[in-house]
């Protein structure tokens, strides 16, 4: 029979065969290549380190395996006694027995390991799956504030030439002038601010991907993040909550640790009857003569001391833990689901109010002002008024942008499986 473990390494295998090249050579050969958000957490699951670090660990836990099968090996052995009438054994062999299930309950300590293992590496898949993806929202909508402080600084140098040449017509004073400059050379130090912060966030992206800070990636845009339709309105969410404790994989992991525990508790209550060694061989009772016959012996160890009863309550007392750990577990599952979904909502509406109503009433304000200004109508104070106005409400456009995608792969992490069906990223 096929090992589990060894039709992991072949999937793995295969996967890296098929798609491994590509992910490798996308956005690091090809700068000109764009991420997409689904690309970047196949490349991370394929290359992040942490990821691969666990995976070697699984290596150990089946080499457990290998060594909860072991036997005891026979002894060969000779011995002369030295004294008058002394006895001869030339050669014999002691065979030790191990008697009852203690081997098969060793085995299946080890088996239970590996099967945690295996959980604990598809638990750290699916956290970098997350961690991914808030952090490609990060970058993502850094890169927009950017454009945004870029758009800020142009509007601004247009201001100051504006209030320029309307001082030079003598519309107004000097200090219309200091204070349009004034605010240019404020824009350029925020755009310089959001560089430096979307620099730092791309580091941090890249660690996740398993790619060194040097290399360069291009991501996509805030269109490609925004949602295409209520999904909190969506019937397959409450399906979902309610079959979210058989996909969470904590849930799985504690699971194994019944299974080990129970294992290991079976195993102590076997080793309490003391194993048994068989020996044998040729005799030759005394030196002097020349009778030999058959020499055979068993002895076994007496359990009075150690009689396994620190194991037994060890397990025991770690099965009452679990219990009451998968209590807790569950309670928190549910409360995280709970604060997960109403979280999500909260921002799926303020994210449609900017898109529906806020951005567009804004942008229309301001164009309306400058346009006032510029022919003298209206005040430096209501242009600069109406374009801080305005940036805050894109600025905030894009944090609302952020918080739904955070707020998306927390759903997706409460409820322990992709909501990409759900019509929402990629």
């Amino acid at each position: 029979m096929i090992k589990r473990s060894t039709i992991c390494y072949l999937i793995i295998a295969i996967a890296v065969f098929a798609f491994g090249p590509k992910l490798n050579s996308f956005a690091i050969e090809d700068k000109t290549q764009i991420f997409s958000l689904k690309q970047a957490i196949d490349y991370a699951v394929e290359n992040n380190k942490q990821i691969k670090a666990l995976s070697a660990t699984l290596p150990i836990t089946e080499a457990n395996l290998i060594i909860a099968k072991y036997r005891p090996n026979p002894i060969l052995s000779s011995q002369n006694e030295a004294v008058k009438h002394g006895s001869l054994h030339p050669a014999q062999v002691a065979v030790p027995l191990e008697i009852g299930r203690k081997r098969y309950w060793r085995a299946k300590v080890a088996k239970e390991q590996i099967s945690k293992t295996e959980l604990e590496i598809r638990k750290a898949i699916w956290e970098t799956h997350t961690q991914v993806h808030s952090s490609y929202s990060q970058v993502v909508v850094l890169n927009d504030l950017i454009e945004i402080g870029k758009q800020r600084k142009e509007f601004y140098e247009k201001l100051l030439q504006i209030a320029k040449d309307r001082l030079e017509a003598g519309d107004v004073s000097g200090l219309d002038v200091d204070r349009a400059n004034l605010e240019l050379l404020t824009a350029e130090n925020e755009l310089n601010e959001l560089e430096g912060k979307s620099k730092q966030a791309k580091i941090d992206f890249k660690l996740l991907l398993g790619i060194k800070p040097e290399v360069e990636i291009t991501l996509e845009d805030t269109s490609t993040i925004k949602p295409k339709e209520k999904i909190s309105e969506n019937p397959v969410i409450n399906e979902l909550k309610t079959e979210a404790l058989k996909n969470r994989l904590e849930v799985a992991i504690l699971e194994k640790e019944y299974g080990i525990t129970r294992a290991e508790l079976k195993q102590a209550k076997w080793e309490r009857i003391p194993n048994l060694t068989i020996e044998g061989g040729v005799v030759k009772p005394s030196i002097g003569d020349n009778i030999w016959g058959p020499y055979l012996a068993a002895q076994a160890e007496l359990p009075i001391f150690n009689r396994k009863q620190g194991e037994i309550k060890k397990a025991n007392a770690q099965l009452d833990y679990l219990g009451k750990e998968e209590d807790r577990l569950k309670l928190v599952i549910d409360s995280e689901i709970s604060n997960a979904l109403q979280y999500f909502q909260v921002r799926e509406e303020q994210l449609k109010r900017f898109e529906e109503k806020l951005l567009g009433q804004s942008q229309n304000i301001l164009e309306l002002i400058q346009f006032g200004y510029q022919k003298g109508k209206l005040s430096l104070t209501d242009v600069l008024n109406a374009e801080q106005k305005n940036r805050q409400v894109k600025e905030a456009y894009l944090q609302s942008v952020l918080n739904y995608q955070i707020a998306f792969s927390s759903l997706e992490y409460a409820f322990g499986i992709p909501l990409d069906d759900l019509g929402d990223k990629t």
